[in-house]
């Protein structure tokens, strides 16, 4: 019986190992991934979408991109240019950006 160990004794001697700041990907990295996602494909030059400013993490997401509800349904904002919406008439993304009063919304042009 003295060989016995619970479950949460074996995972504490697991995790006793792993620092609690352990950081895997430094801030450049963190950097260059996020610009990277939010790249747009050369078809949508001269469209429209509309983003905001973050509130959370600033110095490494600058923007958040209103995402296309008919690709997620998951969130509504996203840092990935992949889920954004975009439009191809400003004046119709100026109108949707009016519905959103917080964090500075506006419409950008791609290019």
């Amino acid at each position: 019986m003295n060989d016995y160990v619970t479950e949460a004794e074996a995972l504490s001697d697991l995790y006793d190992c792993f620092d609690d700041d352990f950081e895997p990907y430094s801030d450049e990295e963190k950097r260059a991934f996020l610009a990277e996602k939010s790249r747009f494909s050369t078809h949508a030059r001269g469209k429209f979408t509309i983003v905001q400013s973050t509130q959370y993490n600033r110095h490494l997401i600058k923007r958040l991109f209103l995402v296309d509800r008919n690709k997620t349904k998951s969130f509504w904002w996203s840092h990935d240019a992949s889920y954004a919406m975009l439009f191809n008439d400003k004046a119709a993304a100026e109108k949707v950006a009016r519905r959103y009063k917080y964090n500075n919304a506006h419409v950008i042009e791609i290019k």
